[in-house]
């Protein structure tokens, strides 16, 4: 059934539909104020699960294809601003 979606690039419609559902705020009594309350969205698991898939692989073809420039340092995997600092440091030095 859900095989065909990737090799066919189709996105089923229900994994695209979320069921929203008002959670109130904390701290607040019960009122008919709309906002009072958070809306928060359930979607398919499917749809995760595919999103999850296809995010895994673009990771992995950009990671391993040094697809990035080796002076990128956000966005990825054990990098932070430290790094980017640390690489001007030593361009000055």
């Amino acid at each position: 059934m859900y095989s065909g979606c990737l090799k066919n690039g189709i996105f089923l419609e229900r994994w695209k539909k979320a069921k929203i559902i008002p959670i109130m705020k904390p701290g607040t009594q019960t009122c008919e104020d709309v906002t009072k309350y958070r809306p928060t969205s359930f979607l398919n698991v499917g749809g995760k699960i595919l999103e999850r898939a296809l995010i895994n692989r673009i990771k992995h073809y950009m990671y391993s294809t040094e697809f990035l420039n080796k002076n990128q340092c956000g966005f990825i995997p054990q990098t932070s601003t430290t790094d980017a600092i640390m690489a001007l440091k030593d361009f000055v030095h």
